[in-house]
């Protein structure tokens, strides 16, 4: 009993020291191995990096777009301050040719005041001495001496009042074209005013709303001034080039047209010396010249006919001139839209306008034109300006846009454009398309 009673007692105490050694052996709920807390502090650490990285890349493509912001609010103001800079020198520019427009202008009308003076003079002169006819002549005169020298002085008083009355008219008129130029000239720049006015509200929204995003935006105006300044001024320099070119395709064209004349001139001079030659040489034959008279006859009458088949023709071209105006050269497609625009050339300019009959600013006459050929290009001037593909000044095509500061017009070949110019001249047709400051050319379609 002693003995088995121990051996229980052994039994008992080994079962119970091999519960405690494989209970301390085996994992806990809740605790981990050192091998699977490595693991686990590593994974966490990828995690904690991938998000790191990740938030690294959102803020480094925050700052890229909000660099790429600053740099096109900076592109904007400096863009306006250089349209601004250009208008106002363009603006400078027009009060100086008003200068000179005025001052030529009240040249003319004195002229033309003398010479109505002289001719209303000469008026009161014939009604207070009645007029002189050859009746009084005879009767004044003793012999026919005094007969041809009375004739004689009544011719020259005659061409002396014709010579007076013309020189008037002729002063007239050309006070009446130098007035009218003056005023034209006054009415763009009133449009410039408005412009102006409309670039210096969008300027100073502009600045008003950098100043409050931005603490720096004094020395960010500052350098933007410069800038423009520089930009403004390579734009000017770029359309004095253009005015020097065009002024020497204007020179080589009158020498070429001086050439042809000469030339025809002289082709002329022989053909009369060949016939007064040939003249001589019948005048030595009266047989024949007078066995042929029908035959001569007829030949001045061919001629004749010939002289008037050419007339004809001229009258129709010039005709033709003056009725309308076409686009030459280009695309069709360009020359389809420029054709389109002239024909509402002659109606009226509207401030803030897109009616092409009822009335049109610069821009929404563009826009109205394109618009009928399912183009769809912006609003303003300004916008259009960077509307579209660029094109150099020489490679120019009817219906591209000839965009100025404030101011936008249509080419339509030839060296001529066609625009919505002011009040005063409504839509019209200019020969001159570096007459304003060109800041860009477009083909909107492309």
């Amino acid at each position: 009993m002693g003995i088995n009673g121990n051996r229980g007692r052994q039994r008992k105490a080994i079962l119970i020291l091999a519960v405690l050694v494989l209970a301390v052996q085996a994992p806990l709920p809740g605790r981990a191995s050192p091998v699977t807390r490595a693991e686990q502090e590593r994974r966490r650490a990828e995690e904690e990096k991938s998000r790191a990285e990740s938030e690294a890349q959102q803020l480094e493509e925050k700052l890229g777009q909000s660099r790429q912001k600053e740099q096109a609010l900076e592109e904007e103001l400096v863009r306006l301050l250089a349209l601004k800079d250009i208008l106002e020198s363009d603006m400078e520019e027009l009060k100086t040719q008003i200068q000179g427009a005025d001052r030529d202008y009240r040249q003319a009308e004195e002229k033309r005041q003398r010479q109505y003076d002289i001719l209303k003079k000469r008026i009161q002169f014939l009604y207070e001495e009645g007029d002189i006819t050859y009746l009084d002549i005879l009767l004044k005169a003793k012999n026919i001496g005094d007969v041809v020298s009375q004739t004689e002085y009544f011719r020259q008083l005659y061409e002396y009042d014709q010579e007076i009355i013309q020189r008037y008219e002729k002063l007239k008129q050309e006070a009446a074209g130098k007035k009218e130029l003056l005023e034209e000239k006054q009415s763009q720049l009133e449009v410039m005013e408005e412009e102006n006015e409309s670039q210096q509200k969008e300027l100073e929204g502009f600045i008003a709303a950098r100043q409050k995003e931005s603490s720096g935006f004094a020395l960010e105006l500052e350098a933007a001034q410069a800038r423009a300044a520089q930009a403004a001024g390579e734009v000017i320099r770029k359309t004095e080039e253009i005015r020097i070119l065009r002024a020497r395709q204007e020179e080589e064209r009158i020498r070429q047209e001086e050439e042809r004349i000469r030339q025809e001139q002289e082709r002329v001079r022989q053909e009369q010396e060949s016939a007064g030659q040939e003249s001589g040489a019948a005048g030595r034959e009266p047989g024949a010249a007078g066995r042929e008279p029908g035959g001569a006859g007829r030949e001045p009458g061919g001629a004749g006919q010939e002289s008037g088949s050419a007339g004809t023709a001229q009258d129709s071209a010039g005709t033709a001139g003056g009725r309308s105006v076409k686009s030459i050269g280009g695309t069709e497609f360009g020359r389809n839209v420029a054709d389109y625009a002239l024909q509402f050339v002659g109606n009226p300019y509207v401030y803030g306008g897109t009616s092409l009959t009822g009335g049109t600013d610069c821009s929404g006459y563009t826009q109205s034109v394109y618009r009928h050929f399912g183009v769809s290009i912006p609003r303003t001037s300004g916008e259009q300006a960077g509307f579209g593909r660029e094109i150099p000044y020489e490679d120019m095509e009817p219906g591209d846009l000839v965009c100025y500061s404030g101011h936008v017009a249509m080419y339509i070949g030839g060296g001529r454009i066609v625009h919505a110019s002011s009040r005063k001249e409504g839509i019209k047709v200019s020969n001159d398309p570096a007459y304003r400051t060109i800041v860009s050319i477009r083909r909107p379609w492309q």
